[in-house]
């Protein structure tokens, strides 16, 4: 597992049928707990240049895939309204490339959202600035041992020592992430 698929596990708490379940923190990101959702589907953006006198010259396909869209029923639209949540990980920061991907997304879907690590706040006002709402996440990562099978919660990405003071083990390659504690989203 990655901390990506705990986190889409938190946000949903899917119940045995697939839907938003108690407890999700989906609901705080959305502020209903009635949503819908896809996860990692890809939808496209058609862009075309045109020249000068107006002739198209050329049109092309950008693909897009959010980690979550999310349907709720809008009444100001009177039907369903579409929101694009990126969500982001504490192990691969990139804020150039996070905040392109935003953007692209911004093209077909006019309510796109991030969800960061609250550990990298400080670029949060970047976000806003550009338009888009904001949530910060936290949790604690339940890791196993391989060794000894003991499960250990610890902050940060950093693989954990063994908590059974017998054991110790702190090989990287010996630690299996299986789920997340104290998890909480906020917004900015």
């Amino acid at each position: 597992m990655t901390i990506d698929d705990e986190l889409i596990l938190e946000l949903i708490k899917p119940n045995k049928l697939g839907e938003v379940g108690e407890g999700a923190l989906i609901i705080t990101v959305m502020g209903t707990k009635r949503v819908d959702y896809e996860l990692e589907e890809t939808t496209y953006h058609w862009r075309e240049w045109l020249d000068k006198g107006g002739v198209k010259r050329q049109a092309e396909m950008i693909p897009m895939t959010p980690d979550i869209m999310a349907k709720t029923f809008s009444p100001e639209d009177k039907g369903l309204k579409t929101t694009a949540i990126e969500l982001e990980n504490d192990l691969q920061w990139d804020f150039g490339e996070s905040l392109r991907q935003l953007r692209k997304y911004k093209l077909n879907f006019k309510d796109t959202r991030i969800i960061i690590p609250k550990d990298f706040e400080r670029f949060a006002p970047l976000y806003k600035k550009a338009g888009f709402r904001t949530y910060l996440w936290t949790a604690k990562r339940r890791w196993q041992c391989l060794r000894c099978e003991t499960i250990t919660v610890k902050e940060g990405p950093i693989t954990p020592q063994c908590s059974k003071p017998k054991c110790g083990n702190h090989s990287q390659n010996e630690f299996r992430l299986i789920g997340l504690k104290d998890t909480t989203i906020e917004e900015f």
